[in-house]
């Protein structure tokens, strides 16, 4: 998410000191983590509040599928029901007898069929299931309509809620871009300024890493700006799927760079992730990055933060842009990578 860490942080109370004054370094310090902190809950709320949204809508998709499923199952049924009945009421006219056709089909419901034994006896024991049967299939599936098309219209409100979420975050993300910029300016100008001093130090022990989570020494976060994701991991997704990534909320336009040194072996389009591009790690590992607005690296060798793609909502992800991104250890199956990223971002 869009943190710049402690440590990271602390390059500029050196730099600080400049501002003359009865505020400290670390008063200054305090100030910039406050702002930063403020920033980053107004973009987690947001990105929480469209990711709900998101939640909710693939939901409601995957119920409409399975509805369609029996609706589409009851009147096969209902029809080979239809076909059965008007076949043996055609048979009993031709034989003579009273139009069974004309019994069942005047009758407003089947107790008002029953009060005619007389008619009724003409009518065989199959020939009566077949009509009961015939009934209560098209009283389900005129249930099953109405359910469907109640969800259908509850699925346009979550989906105008979707977009307008999305589109409070977009302005969110753009608002702050130019305060993170500059603040990413001065602590790559305060680290140059301390570089002299930390060389000559002895490197403080990395901390263990989580299993399957490789060191984020070296590694670059994939969204180079403003960014805000949450650990959606397993989420329900349209056609039965679950989330398999994380989605890092980001402009649109935002530069998306290399996250390590390595090739890019796939670059193309799918109709679910739009713009795709596969990143085959120098460590070995699988990065993947989706919905892109374009794809500006398709092949070759890139170094780690070489700008590879830019943030967009091509694919299933229109009106909500952002980085559906990856992570393949080994080139295997994805793990969550939310750990990851926000290790480095």
């Amino acid at each position: 998410m869009l943190r710049i860490g402690t440590a990271a942080l602390l390059m500029v109370v050196g730099s600080v000191s400049v501002f003359a004054g009865p505020a400290t370094g670390e008063e200054k310090l305090s100030d910039l983590q406050a702002r930063m902190d403020a920033i980053q809950a107004d973009l987690d709320a947001s990105t929480d509040k469209v990711n709900q949204a998101h939640d909710l809508e693939q939901d409601l998709r995957n119920q409409l599928d399975a509805l369609d499923v029996r609706i589409e199952d009851t009147e096969s049924k209902s029809g080979k029901l239809r076909a059965r009945v008007a076949e043996r009421a055609a048979e009993i006219y031709k034989d003579g007898g009273i139009s069974t056709l004309e019994i069942l089909f005047s009758s407003d419901d089947f107790a008002d069929l029953t009060d005619n034994a007389e008619l009724l006896s003409q009518i065989s024991v199959d020939d009566t299931a077949d009509f009961v049967s015939l009934e209560r299939s098209e009283d389900e599936l005129g249930l099953l309509r109405e359910e469907a098309l109640g969800k259908s219209k509850l699925l346009a409100e979550i989906e105008k809620e979707l977009l307008a979420e999305a589109e409070l975050l977009q302005a969110q993300l753009a608002s702050v871009a130019d305060e993170y910029t500059d603040l990413k300016e001065k602590l790559a100008a305060a680290e140059a300024a301390r570089a002299p001093t930390t060389s000559s130090a002895a490197p403080a022990a990395p901390a263990p890493a989580a299993a399957s989570i490789p060191s984020s020494g070296g590694m670059h976060c994939p969204v180079a700006g403003p960014v805000s994701f949450s650990d959606t991991w397993g989420a329900p997704r349209s056609g039965g799927r679950s989330h398999e990534g994380v989605d890092m909320m980001a402009a649109y336009g935002t530069p998306q760079v290399a996250i390590v040194s390595g090739t890019i072996t796939y670059a193309g389009y799918s109709d679910l992730g739009g713009n795709v591009q596969y990143l085959s790690g120098d460590d070995g590992n699988l990065y993947i990055y989706i919905h892109q607005a374009e794809n500006q690296v398709t092949s070759g060798h890139v170094q780690a933060g070489q700008q590879i793609s830019i943030v967009g909502d091509t694919g299933n992800a229109a009106g909500i842009p952002h980085l559906h991104f990856e992570f393949h250890p080994g080139g295997g199956g994805p793990i969550n990578p939310t750990p990851l990223v926000s290790s480095i971002c």
